[in-house]
């Protein structure tokens, strides 16, 4: 897992908190593999449920300064807490929030972070988040998902079944329309290894191209669903694959679902 040596212990002090009522969820969970190219700069917990927000964080501000912590509270509402959290000269920033129990899969036990949410989950709320905001963090996480997780037109695909209100094509047509940056943008990320902007926007064009032709390509009836393999995998859909119609349509439910794979 990509994570500094602080990133990592406050994480391992606070597991014993973690549940599938209060995971670890954002970047953290995306950039897990050793491949990763950047590392997260927050680490985000989500709850189901708003009351839950401020008792773990306050649970967890309590363990981190029986360890020698110090919190300083940023911001403190019913549903959100953020606080930056110090140590020896060494800062990082923690946030509690709450998020709709609407997912693909049950959040998953880890054993450096407790819980944690699915990856699959993470990549469509990163999606969800993207067409919001213009965050040169997010344009490097969506080319690195596109290259090692699923196409960026299939997590458009199925987050359109968490939220509603969007199509695929608009969904493509608002993260587009963010992915103007910088190299200085991209300088001051915590990147693994130097990016050079022009590469970057050449793949990100090439991502879009290919998104849109596979959301114009898919049928319009499974719009909101992954694609599961066999072994219940999530794979990228390809319409003209002779295994297309076999894979199994898995939407999203309260606090997800494993799929049922029969022999």
């Amino acid at each position: 897992m990509p994570l500094t040596a602080f990133q990592q212990r406050v994480l391992q002090l606070l597991a014993g908190n973690r549940s599938p009522e209060s995971y670890l969820a954002g970047a953290t969970v995306i950039h897990r593999p050793p491949d990763s190219p950047r590392f997260s700069e927050d680490l985000d917990f989500f709850h189901d449920v708003a009351e839950s927000v401020a008792v773990c964080a306050e649970h967890d501000a309590t363990v981190l300064r029986g360890e020698g912590y110090e919190i300083a509270w940023q911001l403190q509402t019913p549903a959100f807490y953020r606080a930056m959290v110090s140590r020896t000269g060494q800062t990082l920033k923690l946030e509690w929030a709450q998020d709709t129990a609407f997912r693909f899969f049950p959040v998953e036990r880890d054993a450096t972070c407790g819980y944690r949410l699915h990856v699959a989950d993470a990549a469509v709320n990163k999606i969800l988040a993207v067409a919001g905001r213009s965050e040169v963090r997010d344009f490097v996480d969506l080319l690195y998902l596109d290259r090692a997780f699923l196409p960026i037109g299939a997590l458009c695909w199925a987050a359109c079944g968490k939220d509603p209100g969007f199509t695929p094509e608009f969904l493509l047509q608002q993260i587009n329309r963010h992915a103007v940056y910088t190299q200085h943008d991209l300088d001051r990320l915590m990147l693994s290894v130097k990016q050079e902007l022009p590469a970057l926007k050449r793949q990100w064009l090439a991502a879009m191209e290919k998104a849109t032709t596979l959301v114009n390509a898919l049928p319009g009836d499974d719009m909101g669903c992954l694609y599961l393999n066999a072994r219940g995998e999530a794979v990228a859909p390809d319409p003209g694959s002779p295994d297309f119609f076999g894979w199994r349509r898995h939407f999203g439910s309260p606090c997800g679902a494993w799929p049922v794979v029969l022999p």
